[in-house]
């Protein structure tokens, strides 16, 4: 049976509005946005729930850990210093329990969100519950602001919300919310920032530094991938053979669109400014190109993908 590990802080602090840097506005419905974007992510692929239940969770400890350290400022030559440092003491500990749950997430735990009635999110790491939204008074709003600012620097949330008839209640609505075809990321001191798609693709990268940039790079990159793999899988079902060896992309002189030669005889005109430039990494990943585009299953990790994508316009 999953354990529920809820506390109630009562804190006397002023509510802080969600602004969440533009994205607010033309939100899908009235769900406060970390609801939204829960039950955008609540059937993404594991590595995106993952990330969302460290950020959540590694949050939450840091909040209840400073609130318990302004408690004991506040009150330390007080009469009620003494209860004070007990109450402190009890909310350290469960904020030390949270995030140790948080830093024990691997590739290998289950993570698993889900929408309660209401609005209320609920994590389920590794047979425990911990609930999300609610467990703050008067912080609710500033916890979930920072949730969803360190989240949407990982992924693009306004593409992540776009397209989503989040208000409508209907089941058939719900179940297509998989998002695919968008690049995902995960984070791990063994490999760094991996930036990937839910079909075997990953980019892994050597450094945090101008993550901002390699997100808007690597989501390009794979929006030309995928785009290609539409127009790769057509030419297959036409019996055109494709010379994986020789495929390439090249730039056509006062166009926009550039030429994918697939063999000696035929070639294809679509705009793939991003590989047309990453020429070595277009040569790697060529192989998941042709599982992909026969609908095989095929992993490939394309290692110090910065050095890649170099010369993709907006990189760092």
């Amino acid at each position: 049976m999953y354990r529920c590990l809820v506390l109630l802080l009562v804190l006397g602090i002023s509510s802080v509005q969600v602004t969440a840097r533009g994205i607010m506005s033309g939100a899908p419905n009235d769900q406060p946005l970390l609801v939204q974007i829960a039950m955008v992510i609540e059937d993404s692929p594991l590595p995106m729930r993952r990330d969302f239940a460290w950020l959540a969770m590694s949050e939450m400890a840091n909040m209840y850990t400073g609130e318990a350290n302004r408690a004991r400022l506040e009150t330390r030559h007080t009469a009620r210093a003494r209860d004070t440092a007990r109450w402190a003491a009890s909310v350290d500990a469960y904020a030390a329990r949270i995030k140790a749950m948080a830093d024990s997430i691997t590739d290998a735990t289950p993570v698993e969100i889900s929408i309660a009635a209401g609005g209320s999110v609920n994590l389920f790491v590794g047979g425990e519950t911990v609930i999300v939204t609610g467990v703050f008074t008067g912080q609710q709003a500033a916890y979930e602001q920072q949730v969803i600012e360190q989240f949407c620097v990982l992924y693009l949330c306004e593409r992540l919300l776009a397209g989503f008839a989040l208000s409508v209640p209907d089941t058939t609505v719900m179940a297509s919310k998989r998002t695919s075809n968008i690049a995902y990321w995960s984070f791990s001191q063994h490999a760094g920032p991996v930036c990937m798609t839910d079909d075997g693709l990953e980019f892994q990268f050597r450094e945090m530094s101008g993550i901002r940039g390699k997100r808007e790079v690597c989501s390009q990159i794979v929006a030309e991938l995928y785009d290609l793999i539409h127009v790769l899988a057509y030419k297959h079902k036409q019996g055109v053979i494709v010379d994986w060896n020789a495929l390439e992309v090249s730039p056509m002189a006062g166009s926009d669109e550039h030429r994918v030669v697939l063999n000696s005889r035929d070639d294809v005109h679509l705009p793939l400014p991003g590989l047309a430039v990453s020429k070595e990494l277009f040569r790697l990943v060529r192989p998941w190109l042709a599982a992909r585009t026969k609908n095989q299953e095929f992993h490939l990790v394309v290692l110090n993908a910065g050095h890649l994508m170099q010369g993709v316009a907006e990189y760092p």
